[in-house]
């Protein structure tokens, strides 16, 4: 008897700290993790850098996670999924490209992406990044809810980003967070056009 509580103990254990599982829903070209050719219907359960070539794009989908990302052409991100439970903790880093975010409505938190120029806190459960590599600027137009903005530089240098709303940092856009703009509805009609698959 106390040895099949131990099995239910450590199968659940397990489960509980198991890596979660991205799953390619759709994709357009050429996408590779670390280097490995994707396919739609590729479960990925391993981290890496995952890279779109001109003219693809991928969108994946982490249930345990509850939230999906589209990654647009020419695109970089390191997709860390060795959580290890610690929903409040995931960490991405966005290198380049652009990258459109979906999360559930219920989830207080999606996690934290990094850019060069800033860390993304997200609340938010719609929105655009942009990574400049070339420019060296961050870019973010928020659909619905809300994401911290914050300067990797100086962490005092922070603002929320709501609903209609777009910020930037870097390059053209300077080395602190300037004024966020509230977005007119044809601004935000354009923008939300952009990788929504």
């Amino acid at each position: 008897m106390k040895l099949l509580i131990l099995s239910v103990i450590f199968l659940f254990s397990n489960l509980a700290f198991a890596v979660p599982t991205a799953k390619v829903l759709k994709m357009r070209g050429d996408v590779t993790l670390n280097g490995i050719a994707l396919s739609k219907g590729d479960s990925i359960n391993s981290s890496g850098i995952l890279k779109t070539k001109s003219k693809s794009f991928v969108k994946l989908e982490i249930a345990e996670w509850k939230n999906s990302i589209v990654l647009g052409p020419n695109g970089e991100i390191n997709l860390d999924l060795s959580d290890n439970g610690n929903k409040s903790g995931k960490q991405f880093n966005f290198i380049k490209g652009r990258v459109r975010w979906f999360t559930d409505k219920g989830m207080k938190s999606s996690g934290v992406i990094h850019t060069r120029q800033a860390s993304i806190g997200v609340r938010g459960t719609d929105y655009l990044l942009i990574a400049n590599s070339l420019l060296g600027e961050t870019e973010i137009i928020v659909f619905d809810g809300k994401v911290q903005f914050q300067n990797s530089v100086d962490l005092k240098d922070s603002k929320i980003i709501k609903k209609h709303q777009w910020g930037g940092l870097g390059g053209r856009y300077g080395n602190q967070i300037g004024e966020v703009l509230d977005l007119p509805a044809n601004v935000i009609n354009a923008f939300s056009k952009q990788l929504k698959w």
